[in-house]
């Protein structure tokens, strides 16, 4: 049976239509395959390829969310959300963290590096250390992306995302010790303009995943589903524990955080940010 005798019995079966939007493609393809290894007499295979049909139904129809793919290098994501670092300086800490995070001494913002997971393009390249100024567990440094324009002071204006599943992103590097979390803070609509962010609603006790394993001298993917994978820190306070999808429902940025490291460099490249 060659692809020919797939698509007219199809068509003879009433199923001629998934064959033809652009996006179902791979459903094509699918069932092209499957249909050829199966020697069952009349219409017999079509019930043996329904979870293939299901299954390649679902991923035709997942919508993605592109947060930043960094092909142009600008420290703006496709939506005009900022990228930044930060670190415990503001705390009285002394982990120094590069590209400089905002303040008086860096004028030039975020820049990007090159080259991307791919070979071409740009990345979010971070690198620094953790003091000991703060004492031992409690030094810190990262870079972070807003959501979109209006995510940052002074609108601090959150975004629904409650429809995605997780978030996926390409990441490369090394870490000499400590820990690299993926953090997904929540923030409220209040501005705080003595530290040019939005406030806190959990003192920082944000859904968290640490993601330490998977920093690796190669390009590796990160997936990290929304309801399964993070979680608030044991430590949280009770009055700052929240729900996910309250979370989810007001989001204003997506945080990476190296900590613990007592004076380990932290080297840190991250490409192809999305949600699915």
């Amino acid at each position: 049976m060659d692809e020919n005798d797939v698509i007219k019995k199809l068509s003879e079966a009433k199923l001629g239509e998934i064959l033809m939007p652009a996006r179902k493609a791979a459903l094509k393809t699918a069932l092209i395959n499957a249909a050829v290894k199966i020697k069952a007499p009349s219409y017999a295979w079509l019930k043996k390829l329904i979870p293939v049909f299901l299954a390649v139904m679902a991923a035709a129809g997942t919508t993605v969310y592109v947060v930043d793919n960094f092909d142009n290098g600008s420290r703006f994501n496709k939506h005009g959300g900022i990228w930044s670092t930060y670190s415990d300086a503001q705390e009285g800490g002394n982990s120094a963290v590069w590209p400089a995070a905002p303040g008086r001494d860096n004028d030039e913002g975020f820049v990007m590096s090159q080259p991307g997971s791919d070979g071409t393009g740009y990345a979010a390249r971070v690198t620094g250390y953790t003091g000991a100024a703060l004492g031992l567990n409690y030094n810190y440094l990262g870079v972070l992306v807003r959501f979109d324009a209006l995510s940052s002071c002074p609108t601090c204006k959150g975004s629904d995302i409650k429809k995605y599943s997780g978030i996926k992103f390409s990441v490369k590097g090394s870490l000499e010790g400590g820990r690299l979390s993926f953090i997904l803070p929540y923030e409220s609509s209040e501005c705080v303009p003595a530290r040019k962010t939005c406030k806190s609603m959990t003192d920082y006790a944000d859904y968290e995943a640490d993601i330490s394993d998977r920093v690796t001298p190669e390009w590796t993917t990160v997936t990290i589903n929304f309801r399964e994978d993070l979680k608030q820190p044991q430590w949280a306070p009770k009055g700052d524990i929240f729900p996910v999808e309250e979370v989810l429902g007001s989001v204003r940025l997506f945080k990476w955080q190296y900590k613990n490291g007592n004076g380990k460099v932290m080297d840190l490249w991250i490409d192809d940010l999305v949600l699915f």
